[in-house]
Protein backbone atom coordinates (compact mmCIF):
# COMPACT_ATOMS: atom_id res chain seq x y z
CA UNK A 1 0.00 0.00 0.00
CA UNK A 2 1.28 3.31 -0.84
CA UNK A 3 0.15 6.65 1.12
CA UNK A 4 0.03 9.91 -0.37
CA UNK A 5 1.25 12.76 0.98
CA UNK A 6 0.60 16.70 0.33
CA UNK A 7 3.02 19.17 1.21
CA UNK A 8 1.28 21.93 2.57
CA UNK A 9 3.17 23.76 5.30
CA UNK A 10 4.39 26.73 3.62
CA UNK A 11 4.17 30.18 4.55
CA UNK A 12 3.67 31.53 0.98
CA UNK A 13 5.50 34.08 1.98
CA UNK A 14 6.97 34.93 -1.79
CA UNK A 15 3.38 34.45 -3.60
CA UNK A 16 1.83 37.00 -1.34
CA UNK A 17 -1.38 34.99 -1.11
CA UNK A 18 -2.20 31.43 0.41
CA UNK A 19 -1.08 29.20 -2.31
CA UNK A 20 -2.97 26.32 -1.39
CA UNK A 21 -6.23 27.90 -2.43
CA UNK A 22 -4.85 29.78 -5.37
CA UNK A 23 -6.94 28.42 -8.48
CA UNK A 24 -5.86 26.80 -11.73
CA UNK A 25 -8.77 26.10 -13.82
CA UNK A 26 -11.09 26.75 -11.62
CA UNK A 27 -10.05 24.50 -9.02
CA UNK A 28 -7.32 25.08 -5.80
CA UNK A 29 -4.14 23.55 -6.07
CA UNK A 30 -4.15 21.81 -3.02
CA UNK A 31 -7.55 20.09 -4.15
CA UNK A 32 -5.38 19.40 -7.68
CA UNK A 33 -2.43 18.07 -5.70
CA UNK A 34 -4.63 15.65 -3.52
CA UNK A 35 -6.83 14.22 -6.48
CA UNK A 36 -3.22 13.78 -8.41
CA UNK A 37 -2.10 11.63 -5.19
CA UNK A 38 -5.42 9.44 -5.30
CA UNK A 39 -4.94 8.41 -8.38
CA UNK A 40 -1.82 6.40 -7.23
CA UNK A 41 -2.63 5.96 -3.60
CA UNK A 42 -4.63 3.75 -1.30
CA UNK A 43 -5.08 6.96 1.30
CA UNK A 44 -4.04 10.57 0.39
CA UNK A 45 -3.36 13.06 3.36
CA UNK A 46 -2.32 16.62 3.74
CA UNK A 47 0.65 17.57 5.87
CA UNK A 48 1.20 21.32 7.43
CA UNK A 49 -2.16 22.09 7.31
CA UNK A 50 -5.43 22.50 9.51
CA UNK A 51 -8.21 22.02 6.86
CA UNK A 52 -7.83 20.85 3.61
CA UNK A 53 -10.42 18.87 1.29
CA UNK A 54 -8.16 15.08 2.84
CA UNK A 55 -7.51 14.07 6.69
CA UNK A 56 -4.69 16.11 7.83
CA UNK A 57 -1.24 15.73 9.81
CA UNK A 58 0.67 18.70 11.47
CA UNK A 59 4.37 18.71 10.60
CA UNK A 60 6.59 16.50 12.45
CA UNK A 61 8.49 17.18 15.00
CA UNK A 62 6.72 20.61 14.60
CA UNK A 63 6.23 23.50 12.03
CA UNK A 64 8.10 25.68 10.71
CA UNK A 65 10.89 23.05 9.82
CA UNK A 66 10.10 23.11 6.03
CA UNK A 67 8.90 20.02 3.57
CA UNK A 68 11.10 17.39 5.58
CA UNK A 69 8.79 18.40 8.47
CA UNK A 70 6.00 17.10 6.46
CA UNK A 71 7.90 13.98 5.06
CA UNK A 72 9.05 12.92 8.12
CA UNK A 73 5.11 13.21 9.45
CA UNK A 74 4.02 11.42 6.65
CA UNK A 75 6.71 8.65 7.63
CA UNK A 76 5.66 7.92 11.11
CA UNK A 77 2.07 7.75 9.67
CA UNK A 78 3.23 4.95 7.35
CA UNK A 79 5.02 3.03 9.70
CA UNK A 80 2.23 2.84 12.14
CA UNK A 81 0.00 1.97 10.06
CA UNK A 82 2.25 -0.30 7.78
CA UNK A 83 2.34 1.65 4.36
CA UNK A 84 5.17 -0.02 2.18
CA UNK A 85 5.94 3.56 0.75
CA UNK A 86 5.15 7.22 0.81
CA UNK A 87 4.20 9.36 -2.72
CA UNK A 88 5.06 13.07 -1.66
CA UNK A 89 3.71 16.12 -3.84
CA UNK A 90 4.20 19.65 -3.08
CA UNK A 91 1.09 21.60 -3.09
CA UNK A 92 2.22 23.69 -5.63
CA UNK A 93 2.98 20.62 -8.26
CA UNK A 94 -0.33 21.81 -10.31
CA UNK A 95 -1.86 19.06 -12.50
CA UNK A 96 -3.92 20.09 -15.17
Amino acid sequence: MILGCVLAGGQSSRFGSDKALAELGGRTLIARAVDALSGWCEHVVVVGREEAPAPTLPDWPRPGMGPLAGIAAALHLARDEDYEAVLTCGVDSAVL
